[in-house]
């Protein structure tokens, strides 16, 4: 008789499996069973190759990092083993196939930052599990991971990223532009969004919603590049 997954099986462990990372990182006889354990599923589940370019030896120093990977690749490996078709997904079951990663350049553009600034925040952790990568190598990261703004407030960038396709959809750039236009015309955009200049506004805020740090960011982006574009034309 053949083994399978019943659909009863397949909700609970789905239900469950945050309680089941926790228990393989913790509850192994040692921690180096467990992180055996992982990489050998990482390596082994299917469609899986995405998930495995973005890890790093790093995961396995932080309890609360190694089990949210661990969460992510159970599910993954469920979604596997009852054999979901392609371009159909379990609720509650998301593919690690799905997942798009970013280089720091790209999300330089998403966040409205400098590349310099990505990898300022990839050093103070507020991209969390992510480490800068070697000289040889090249950071990619997940969309799944978390974002921590400074105010302590957490999204993800796939988050960031919707958020930043849906602006740039709502206002499609149709003409070329000097920088120092395009930069005056997006600062103009938020301004007429929050009624007011960024000093009088956002700038003066202690408590911002996700939205609001995002476009804080973005707008303060383009108010510097703006400066500087200004003091060239002045040269």
């Amino acid at each position: 008789m053949d083994m399978g997954i019943t659909r009863v099986e397949k909700n609970m462990f789905s239900q469950n499996t945050d309680e089941i990372a926790s228990e393989l990182v913790q509850s192994l006889s040692n921690s180096d069973n467990s992180i055996l354990l992982f990489k050998v599923l990482a390596l082994a589940v299917k469609n899986n190759a995405e998930f495995v370019r973005s890890l790093d030896e790093s995961i396995f120093e932080d309890a609360d990092i190694f089990r949210e990977k661990y969460v992510t690749l159970l599910k993954h490996a469920l979604s596997q083993a009852v054999d979901v078709p392609t371009g159909i997904r379990d609720s509650g079951v998301p593919s690690i196939e799905a997942v798009s990663s970013y280089t720091p350049k790209e999300l330089s553009v998403f966040f409205g930052v400098s590349i310099t600034t990505i990898f300022n925040w990839i050093d103070q952790g507020r991209f969390m599990g992510i480490q800068r990568a070697g000289s040889n190598k090249h950071n990619l990261i997940p969309d799944v991971t978390t974002y921590v703004y400074g105010s302590g407030k957490r999204t993800t960038i796939k988050e960031i990223v919707t958020m930043w396709k849906k602006e740039e959809a709502e206002h499609p750039s149709t003409v070329e532009v000097s920088d120092l236009d395009y930069h005056t015309g997006q600062i103009a955009l938020y301004e007429d969004k929050y009624k007011g200049e960024f000093e009088r506004t956002l700038g003066t805020k202690l408590n911002l919603t996700p939205e609001e740090e995002t476009d804080a960011q973005v707008w303060k982006h383009h108010l510097g590049r703006q400066r500087l574009g200004f003091k060239d034309t002045e040269k």
